[in-house]
């Protein structure tokens, strides 16, 4: 499917489909693919309209869907997807794939050390109940660095390192050596051998809510593919962290107390590679999203200098972590 690109869509014929024909849509504050819906025909809690992306894949949404049931479950706060009557949870509509859920109460937490930990545990806790998924597994590889850029029109990574090179020969060449390095220390530290499980994708300050000191909620599964976890645990430092030595030390102390099984020295070492991983994922996709809009300028390239940044600060960071997870430190 394409980006809807005709008038904005109309959403009271989008909810028709779950019977929620008469209903008040507000936007969500900060964001432009989730509706606030409140039923004016009936009681009950509000619910969540979202529009996915145009990338998204019907089995990608499906899988997804699974994933909450399953957590669901598990008791975990998430929310399941609403059934229309035909038992679908998502449908076409509008020129859009769309889906409704509850509404989960709760706010993202104050940036406290406390909750860095309190996240690093709550992931691990997941992680656990994830290792009992028994549905198909789907497979993502956080060195199919082509994927990155498939959503904008690319065929591969190296298609993107040659728009690249046409306008910044010296990022482009950076850009090459690192995904070389990247994949070498992928290699060295036995990325391949990991079994995958069932992730996250997102367990960051954003998408954990709290009430007070209770967790309420669990959202954005979009990422969710099964991987090694190291990947996952390396996904949320990235974003939480901010490369800061104690809010690494706090998070990873709370995901080692509870990991099941408890988190190995290759995982441990293996984390700052899949930090550099990510982020070389992260700067392919921007780039590419910046060439298809004809802005692929100076501020676009400037992500590259970031990417190259997290790369050549790993040794500190496997220190930092083995020490945060009491493992030995490197010799």
């Amino acid at each position: 499917m394409t980006a809807p690109t005709g008038p904005s869509p109309d959403l009271n014929v989008v909810l028709n489909a779950w019977g929620l024909g008469a209903a008040r849509v507000t936007p969500l504050e900060g964001a432009s693919d989730r509706w606030r819906v409140e039923a004016l025909d009936r009681d009950g809690e509000p619910l969540l309209l979202r529009r996915y992306e145009a990338a998204r894949t019907a089995d990608s949404i499906a899988y997804e869907h699974d994933l909450l049931a399953f957590l669901a479950d598990r008791s975990w706060p998430v929310a399941v997807p609403v059934a229309t009557a035909e038992g679908a949870t998502s449908v076409e509509a509008q020129d859009g794939r769309w889906a409704v859920f509850p509404l989960l109460p709760g706010e993202p937490p104050p940036d406290e050390s406390i909750f860095l930990q309190r996240r690093g545990a709550l992931l691990a806790l997941v992680h656990a109940d994830l290792a009992d998924w028994g549905g198909t597994l789907r497979r993502g590889r956080v060195d199919d660095f082509d994927a990155a850029v498939r959503p904008h029109g690319l065929a591969s990574f190296e298609a993107l390192l040659a728009r690249v090179h046409a306008v910044d020969p010296m990022r482009a060449n950076m850009l090459a050596v690192l995904r070389m390095r990247v994949e070498e220390q992928l290699e060295a530290y036995g990325y391949a051998d990991l079994s995958p499980l069932p992730l996250w994708g997102a367990c960051t300050s954003e998408h954990v809510l709290f009430d007070g000191n209770d967790v309420t909620g669990l959202i954005d599964f979009d990422e969710s593919r099964a991987d090694a976890r190291a990947v996952d645990i390396a996904q949320s430092l990235l974003a939480d962290s901010r490369s800061i030595g104690w809010r690494i030390i706090r998070w990873v102390a709370g995901y080692s107390a509870h990991a099941k099984p408890p988190l190995t020295e290759q995982e441990a070492d293996l984390v700052p590679v899949v930090m550099a991983a990510l982020m070389l994922r992260r700067t392919a996709s921007a780039l590419a999203a910046a060439q298809s809009a004809a802005a692929l300028d100076e501020r676009a390239l400037a992500v590259v200098d970031e990417a190259i940044t997290v790369e050549a600060n790993e040794a500190d960071l496997r220190q930092v972590i083995r020490t945060a997870a009491r493992l030995s430190p490197v010799v």
